[in-house]
């Protein structure tokens, strides 16, 4: 063939191949999850712009009542305003100064910004007064109706300073600042610090009203006081032991509360105070004895960490590559690690990585309970690779974890873990619970490892790939959309395309042509030959781990809640999500089972699966309150020397499943699932 058109040959059959794939993706990758708005959100002149001499109701009637004309100037109608403080600080004057100081601050900032910024403070003073009541002791609730637009100008005030502060201190890290008109100090703090928020890890700063999020369904936020702000963390001198698992650029959300010192302390020389709140710890701080809410917005930063375009393309490269791939395997948090709570680790499926988890996550953190008591985590894997290998890799992965973060095992929260896993992310979660004993390495080969004729590399690989353990650590897992008796998609033909295609790495190939080989000599065909090659191959219906599966239960002390998705077919014999069907999907032996109407790449994401897992991580909560797990003693599983007689692992038998219900015995409900079971 001609060298030109061999290669154009070679571009087209791979393009025609790569299409074909597209119906086995699990889940895809976006970016782009916030746009850059041409002004800042600014509910306050939002509400103003209609106002006469845009001033509200209220401060108009203020100034009518002082006998000021409507288009005095506002330095007039400022002072006006000041006089009849000094003889009375009511509610309404504190509002018209406040109201009157911010937009006169508006108005002179391009001419003179120290006297805007000393106006915007003067502006967020007068409405803490007000909101704090350190008039009459009556401290109001800023997200009431009546008290919002004090609220309102306290926020706009506190970010339009904080805005020209940052523009004067470009490179600056924040830490005290004097106003240059009147002296006054401002002190920045963290007055609690959390493992998410610490001092010395506050790096650039952006704020949560410059971005308009576009990718996420919803928007967790809460009204209060307060600015909410975008930080990227600061790698600290000192690493800590979870430092690998955070990528560069990490982003969290924090407000910021100016809080001002009584008159009396004021006139002493108190600083006003700068004071940085994590929202995921704290939702209001205590003025006296009474909490005042803080405006909080913990989706904006996420959506903004997502559009980091490093994280684009990951999936597709992850499928194809895995060669190439295996820097970016591992686990990863979003989230400062925090030993008081319980890890959710998620694992996403074929053709797709950690940002599919996005959606879920994003609703998840919103409730303040799971918020409090969970740390939610991500591992990402070259998806091309067969399931057993990915398998191994999870499981160091967890292991290094162990050491690097409870090297004494005294943390009770690490054995309480819950794994949450979509697609073939489902059977990982699956088979971390059970034992393999020796039967994975007998369906793929016939041969003890002990009679191998393999270098030392390649027999320690196949120990540590095909005979595991149970995780102790594991409590409980939820699987969605898994294929538990493989999938149809995983066929002979998009298998051979997922050879031609997908690129391994050289241990995981050593391994898979040393087990090819061995079974060609048996004389198997290429429909015999169930030694996984790609992911494709451990998922097909005859696979070496749709067996094991098959064959194997989750324990009884681990609770195992499955999700099917289901998008068309007439009965239950024909349910699917459109690449597993429900036959496949369906685990009789699940302690509860939700179906979902959603398609395969959309049902982790719908509100109904969300919130079942909402629901079980309650339960979980309710479960491990009172009890301590009891940790198994066991042998090291990646002993290469751990050999039984006969060349075989020394494990225990794989618990058998319980019969699974026939799915064609259970009523025909009609086009789409009509019943749930469990949670």
């Amino acid at each position: 063939m001609n060298p030109v058109v061999s290669i154009v040959f070679r571009r087209s059959v791979s393009a025609v191949l790569l299409g074909a794939l597209v119906a086995l993706s699990a889940g895809c990758t976006t970016t782009g999850y916030v746009t850059l708005r041409e002004k800042p959100r600014n509910p306050l002149l939002e509400r103003l712009q209609n106002g006469h001499s845009g001033y509200s109701s209220g401060t108009q009637s203020v100034l009518t009542v002082a006998g000021v004309p409507a288009n005095s100037a506002r330095q007039i109608a400022l002072e006006h305003v000041r006089r009849m403080l000094k003889q009375a600080p009511t509610p309404d004057r504190l509002h018209a100064a406040a109201e009157i100081s911010y937009l006169l601050a508006r108005d002179t900032g391009s001419q003179d910004r120290n006297l805007a910024m000393e106006l915007y403070v003067d502006a967020a003073q007068y409405a803490w007064q007000y909101l704090a009541g350190t008039h009459d002791g009556t401290v109001r609730d800023p997200t009431a109706e009546r008290h919002r637009p004090v609220a309102e100008i306290y926020n706009s005030g506190v970010e339009a300073f904080l805005r020209e502060l940052m523009a004067l201190q470009r490179d600056e890290r924040l830490t005290e600042f004097q106003l240059p008109l009147t002296k006054r100090r401002i002190v920045f703090e963290v007055p609690q610090p959390s493992p998410w928020l610490q001092p010395d890890q506050v790096g650039d700063i952006e704020f949560v009203s410059d971005y308009e999020i576009r990718r996420l369904r919803n928007r967790h936020r809460t009204d209060g006081v307060g600015v909410p702000l975008i930080i990227q963390r600061r790698r600290p001198i000192r690493p800590t032991p979870a430092e690998k698992y955070y990528l560069d650029g990490l982003r969290f959300p924090a407000t910021v509360v100016l809080r001002f010192p009584s008159p009396a302390d004021q006139r002493n020389g108190a600083p006003v105070r700068l004071q940085a709140w994590d929202p995921r710890d704290s939702e209001s701080i205590m003025v006296g004895t009474e909490p005042l809410p803080l405006e909080t917005d913990l989706s904006t930063p996420l959506a903004r960490f997502l559009s980091n375009p490093n994280l684009e393309d990951v999936s597709t490269f992850a499928l194809l590559w895995p060669d190439r791939a295996t820097d970016l395997r591992g686990l990863y948090m979003v989230q400062p690690y925090d030993p008081d709570r319980i890890p959710v680790l998620m694992v996403h499926g074929l053709w797709s990585s950690p940002m599919t988890w996005m959606e879920m996550f994003n609703d998840l953190q919103s409730d303040p309970v799971l918020r409090k008591h969970y740390q939610f985590w991500f591992y990402l894997y070259p998806t091309g690779e067969p399931v057993p290998f990915s398998l191994a890799d999870l499981r160091d992965e967890l292991n290094e974890l162990r050491q690097r973060c409870d090297p004494q095992q005294e943390n009770e929260n690490l054995r309480r873990m819950v794994l949450v896993g979509h697609s073939m992310g489902g059977l990982l979660s699956y088979l971390m619970t059970v034992d393999s004993g020796d039967r994975l390495w007998k369906s793929v080969s016939g041969v003890p490892v002990a009679e191998l004729s393999s270098d030392r590399r390649t027999t320690n690989e196949i120990r540590r790939v095909f005979f595991f353990r149970s995780d102790p650590d594991v409590d409980r897992i939820v699987t969605i959309a898994s294929p538990f008796r493989g999938s149809s998609y995983a066929n002979r033909v998009t298998r051979w395309l997922g050879r031609t295609l997908i690129s391994l790495p050289g241990r995981t190939l050593e391994v898979t042509r040393l087990l090819t080989g061995l079974q060609e000599q048996r004389g198997a065909d290429w429909k015999q030959i169930l030694a996984p090659q790609t992911s494709l191959d451990s998922l097909a219906r005859r696979s070496a781990v749709v067996r094991l599966i098959s064959e194997t239960s989750v324990p009884d002390d681990i609770a195992h809640h499955n999700i099917v998705g289901v998008c068309r077919g007439w009965s239950p014999k024909w349910w699917t999500d459109g690449i597993v069907t429900y036959r496949s999907a369906h685990r009789a032996d699940a302690d509860s089972e939700k179906i979902v109407r959603a398609g395969h790449s959309h049902v982790h994401r719908h509100p109904d699966a969300i919130e079942e897992v909402r629901a079980i991580l309650h339960e979980h909560l309710r479960t491990t309150a009172d009890r301590l797990r009891v940790i198994p003693v066991r042998t090291d599983q990646r002993d290469p020397d751990a050999l039984a007689p006969g060349g075989t692992e020394s494990f225990s038998e794989p618990r058998l499943s319980r019969r699974p219900t026939d799915p064609d015995r259970l009523r025909d409900t009609g086009s789409f699932p009509v019943f749930t079971t469990g949670i």
